[in-house]
């Protein structure tokens, strides 16, 4: 099993938590994980990226195509979709995105992430809503270990943790299809 990620958008929407978290999170589940983030040299609003390898072998650090592709903003989509799997899963946080990608990937999921966070009653927790949706596709990780990743990531702030345990449970109950 080998399953290749990219995440990216601008600094500040979570995007490296959102991987550091699952990564931890398949580690416990006994997986192969290698994590590799980019950072914008901007001080703010520079592009993040991030590459995410989980299999039960030593695998390449840098994908080759994504089988699953989030994409918050629409540089990231211009700058990645060449990376994207024609059999993967590519999605967007359409309340960000409005361009059409021009890749061969069939499966095409508009998600308003940044909506559901300011429903959730946050707009900083569209990341773990996105990390939510994202744990449908990844049934070899099992739901509680992302989520006691998700309380673990916010010991230090404890009163934020039911709010992310909330958006993640959002993210993951959500229905596009």
């Amino acid at each position: 099993m080998k399953k290749e990620l990219l995440f990216s958008g601008i600094g500040g929407q979570g995007v490296i938590t959102l991987g550091e978290t699952l990564c931890d999170a398949a580690i416990k589940a006994g997986y192969n994980v290698t994590f590799v983030p980019f950072y914008g040299q901007e001080k703010r609003g520079g592009r993040t990226m991030c590459n995410i390898v989980v299999s039960d072998g030593v695998e390449s650090p840098i994908i080759s195509e994504a089988d699953i592709m989030l994409i918050f903003d629409e540089r990231s989509l211009r700058d990645y979709q060449s990376l994207m799997s024609e059999g993967g899963t590519m999605i967007l946080n359409s309340d960000l995105v409005e361009l059409e990608p021009e890749t061969a990937c069939k499966d095409i999921r508009r998600i308003p992430f940044s909506t559901m966070a300011q429903e959730v009653g946050n707009s900083k927790t569209a990341n773990v809503i996105a990390l939510g949706y994202i744990a449908k596709f990844l049934p070899m990780i099992p739901y509680d270990l992302i989520a006691a990743e998700v309380e673990r990531s916010f010991a230090a702030k404890p009163k934020l943790i039911p709010l992310n345990l909330k958006a993640l449970k959002t993210g993951y109950d959500y229905t596009d299809r």
